[in-house]
């Protein structure tokens, strides 16, 4: 399938930062707290939140209305200190960048011009055989 790619389509981010002791959490949140504020600078940012997870682990969201403020996000000292911080402290990161192909149904305009989204058609599923010993359990 090839599909045209927007560059001002909104992005959704989500990164999970695993670290080795829960030590390193409070000055994480400080640092990633302080780089939320350096984003509000952007125009182009919509939200972002900071939230600390099971075990030693922050995730963070954030939403763009393009992917050209998320690459000036990227490309701020701030950022790129934060991320130095992370690695000098073994943190281990999982990030994805989500483009906003579509709402749902019942939303109502906020950022970008975006379709409404439609479920991927699904091939209806193949009968499994069940063998009679399971089936009397």
């Amino acid at each position: 399938m090839s599909e045209t790619i927007s560059p001002g389509e909104p992005v959704c981010v989500v990164t999970r930062i695993t670290f080795p002791s829960r030590r390193s959490l409070p000055g994480a949140y400080r640092r990633f707290r302080r780089l939320r504020r350096a984003a509000r600078a952007i125009p182009g940012l919509v939200e972002t939140h900071v939230r600390v997870a099971r075990g030693a682990t922050l995730l963070i969201f954030s939403v763009w209305e393009h992917e050209l403020a998320l690459i000036q996000f990227t490309t701020l000292e701030s950022h790129v200190n934060a991320v130095r911080w992370t690695i000098r402290k073994r943190g281990e990161v999982w990030s994805g960048v989500f483009r906003l192909t579509g709402t749902s149904s019942m939303s109502k305009p906020w950022i970008g011009t975006i379709r409404h989204w439609e479920p991927l058609s699904v091939a209806p599923a193949e009968p499994v055989a069940v063998d009679e010993a399971e089936r009397s359990r």
